[in-house]
């Protein structure tokens, strides 16, 4: 597999996906997938999503470097926090260990600010709780 075409190709059929499935999953049209699938269109600037969708390694799709399924255990692994030695997870194609990428993309796009805003309210009231 030495094109993007290839691997996007190679991963949709490997998750028995349809075009049209990949396209829901991912927030992209399914002509953009056929034209990436066909080479009409090189290289897409959304490359995570697809990559999520299909749980696979952004920078396998995008490059074809490195495994093509990422372990997500092993990309949870910590590392020390920068000021107080805590430790961080490090980052991750995916951040959510039940929730699926599937389910995440096929919301619509109304839903999926909702799910990042309460999320992101969320963090913010854990990070400003009391001790």
């Amino acid at each position: 597999m030495n094109t993007f075409a290839d691997r996007l190709r190679f991963a949709r059929t490997l998750r028995n996906l349809t075009q049209a499935q990949l396209a829901r999953a991912s927030g992209i049209s399914q002509s953009a997938i056929a034209n990436y699938e066909g080479n009409a269109r090189l290289f897409p600037k959304s490359i995570f999503r697809l990559a999520a969708a299909l749980r696979v390694s952004a920078h396998w799709l995008a490059e074809g470097v490195g495994p093509m399924e990422y372990d997500a255990p092993a990309l949870a692994i910590s590392r020390l926090g920068v000021a107080d030695g805590t430790p961080r997870p490090a980052v991750s194609d995916w951040p959510f260990r039940d929730i699926s990428p599937e389910i995440f993309w096929s919301l619509s796009d109304a839903d999926r600010t909702l799910v990042e805003n309460t999320i992101a309210s969320l963090i913010a009231s854990l990070l400003n709780k009391p001790d």
